[in-house]
């Protein structure tokens, strides 16, 4: 029957005939309605013939090509890359192919010339089924080139891709013919795609279903055939080798830890999605993280990744759970003592006596080095946090005297309430005006009822400290408004607002962190490439037997420790841990960088299970998503540090300079790129 069915909806589409016309009705746009005839006329209908090795003949039409539709690789636009847009029908389905031309851009310097070169594998795109995609967003900055946003099934995003030639009306009179695509209620610039419900509730995310305990994320591989080889290949008789037909790995998260509650879990799908990714993209990738050199959302989830796909064959870890058993954790520990020089044992948590013995009579703290280290060995007493975290975030400079710091408060108060009106004061007739707060504030008002419901200082209906978290992520959006909001921001702030419970100083220490942290979030994830990268060096450098075997499986892109960098673990300890541990990382003691090493530690120590179960990228990913409440922090700490000692400046060298959490290096630009920047 299905069968019968592609026959049919492939015969329509070869004569032009779009299927169910009635659902995919663009009349509201006159655009891209007056663009349908010439989107026939542009696209060159083409057909070729490809050996599947089955003894079937699959067609290829292309539908739509367009030249020097251009992406931007780096933050700050100093090189572009070229490439070939298409649309092609293949056995009744739609497909979306990128290829980058041969050579950068002219208008890149020699000195980006090499640079981008390193991010043409990475961004290629050899077969995308439009099946897959959630919306498509489309820019028009008043001044500059139109360009368009791919968001795949809950999240995943590509970078923006540029339209210089124009084209952009056709793209769009092409997809309607062959893919069932509205307008958003919600947002006129998102058409969304083969949604077939609610478009309000699902444009923003797919995720916003109240009541949900578990996540249900799917993996895929690549669908089974690429264009590439079908245009190249056909006519040759030569054998096509295809990947393996569109799958579906799915697996429910089991959330082991109290803390995770269904309300955090909400909030937090957002971000775990961007681990998920598609073969083809680890495809396109591993070349990139071969090479030695470094890269890496905005209002929906800044580019979060996850990939839904069709449940047809090959359910081979469907309802498999992978939890680290108690003789796994024995071995590899085992295999890793013999490896580790082992880190410091940890100590006690700094106390009150101890704090004071670092103050001179005036407040100053005399030695901030030994104080570090302090903290590092052992954390800090939960009655001293909120006066040292001020000091570990640098919202207090350590020579400060006692009446600076009191004086600095009330000054800081001022501003914030100065900040925090600017939005406070906005009516409802502005507010109807202003849709990018009207976008935000939604957003915020979604993820701050979810996160840390489960913690009592969060929990309960009309919680006042909610709201005061709801208040300091819009004025942050106010006072940083390049950034603005991103989901994952709550998680960071929650812990903060719960130590300090003060407002104002909550605010303060969090934009603080956001400037080490921010780039975490940025429309072309360069933060979160740059430190998968260096992830990918390090673990080169310090278990080569580990980063071969990673290479061989196609996960050198190190997409499975996503969550892990994104939000600093926050997922995988309890509240009580996560304190200690961030507070351990903001030392930067050993390194700006730790948490990098804390990566490392963690998948050293189950290399054994790793290898020896032989798991490709999608066991892997499933294997260290249930690491979750398993870890032993202490014991991760000091293998990371015996593993930073042991790498010393080689180390460093695997972590370009300005990789987050190191502070950003400015330009012209500034920190952050807008929303529309003209490139």
């Amino acid at each position: 029957m299905r069968r019968e069915e592609a026959s049919a909806a492939a015969a329509a589409a070869e004569a032009g005939t779009p299927r169910s016309p009635d659902l995919h009705d663009l009349s509201d746009d006159s655009d891209y309605a007056a663009a349908a005839a010439a989107s026939s006329s542009h696209s060159a209908m083409r057909s070729d013939l490809v050996d599947q090795g089955s003894g079937e003949t699959a067609k290829v039409d292309v539908v739509y090509e367009k030249e020097r539709v251009t992406i931007h690789p780096t933050q700050y636009g100093s090189g572009r890359i070229s490439g070939k847009l298409r649309l092609y029908l293949q056995q009744g389905s739609l497909f979306l192919s990128w290829e980058p031309n041969e050579g950068v851009d002219s208008l890149s310097s020699n000195s980006a010339t090499m640079e981008i070169e390193k991010y043409r594998n990475l961004y290629t795109i050899k077969a995308l089924p439009l099946s897959d995609v959630r919306f498509i967003r489309k820019h028009t900055p008043t001044f500059g080139f139109e360009y368009i946003i791919i968001v795949l099934s809950s999240g995943l995003a590509f970078p923006p891709f540029y339209f210089y030639n124009g084209g952009l009306r056709e793209l769009f009179a092409t997809l309607k013919k062959h893919v069932f695509i509205i307008r958003s209620d919600d947002d006129p610039n998102v058409f969304l795609v083969n949604d077939f419900q609610d478009p309000l509730q699902k444009s923003l995310s797919s995720l916003e279903l109240p009541g949900v305990a578990t996540v249900a994320n799917a993996m895929s591989q690549q669908n089974s055939l690429s264009f590439t080889s079908s245009v190249d290949e056909a006519g040759h008789g030569s054998d096509a080798k295809h990947g393996a037909s569109s799958s579906m790995t799915e697996y429910v998260s089991k959330q082991k830890h109290r803390s995770n509650d269904p309300g955090r879990d909400l909030s937090i799908q957002v971000l775990e999605k961007f681990s998920l990714v598609t073969k083809f993209a680890r495809d396109t990738t591993s070349s990139l993280f071969r090479e030695n050199h470094s890269s890496g959302g905005h209002t929906y989830g800044r580019q979060q990744q996850e990939y839904v796909l069709d449940n047809r064959a090959n359910d081979k870890y469907k309802d498999q759970q992978i939890t680290p058993d108690k003789d796994s954790l024995l071995s590899d520990s085992m295999e890793s003592n013999k490896i580790l020089a082992w880190g410091k044992p940890r100590e006690q948590p700094l106390s009150v006596d101890e704090w004071r013995s670092f103050l001179d009579p005036e407040g100053r703290v005399m030695d901030s080095k030994a104080l570090r280290k302090k903290v590092f060995y052992g954390g800090i007493d939960h009655v001293l946090r909120k006066e040292v975290w001020k000091f570990l975030l640098g919202y207090h400079e350590y020579d400060s005297t006692y009446a600076e710091r009191e004086y600095l408060a009330v000054m800081k108060r001022t501003e914030y309430e100065a900040i925090k009106s600017q939005w406070k004061s906005i009516s409802s007739t502005q507010a109807k005006r202003f849709t990018k707060f009207r976008e935000r504030k939604g957003l915020i008002d979604k993820d701050v009822v979810r996160t840390d419901r489960s913690v009592p200082y969060y929990e309960g209906d009309d919680n006042q400290n909610v709201l005061v978290l709801r208040d300091i992520l819009l004025t942050y959006s106010f006072y940083n408004f390049d950034l603005g909001y991103c989901q994952g921001m709550s998680d960071f702030l929650a812990p903060i607002l719960y130590v300090m419970e003060d407002e104002s100083e909550s605010f303060w220490c969090f934009a603080i962190l956001m400037e080490r942290l921010g780039a975490n979030f940025n429309r072309d994830q360069n933060g979160m490439h740059a430190q998968l990268l260096a992830l990918s060096k390090l673990v080169e450098l310090l278990d080569p037997q580990l980063h071969n075997y990673f290479r061989k499986n196609d996960c050198l892109n190190y997409f499975f420790c996503f969550r892990w960098v994104l939000i600093q673990f926050k997922r995988e300890f309890s509240f009580d841990q996560i304190m200690l541990l961030w507070e351990v990382l903001w030392t930067h003691y050993w390194s700006e960088h730790f948490h990098l090493y804390l990566c490392v530690a963690i998948l050293k120590r189950y290399r054994s299970r790793i290898i020896g179960e032989q798991m490709d990228f999608d066991t892997l990913l499933k294997f260290i998503n249930e690491l979750s409440g398993e870890i032993n922090l202490d014991r991760a700490i000091q293998d990371a540090e015996a593993l930073c000692d042991q790498a010393g400046p080689n180390g460093a060298a695997c972590i370009p300079p300005g990789t987050p959490p190191s502070m950003p290096i400015e330009t012209d630009g500034g920190l952050y790129v807008q929303e529309d920047e003209v490139m």
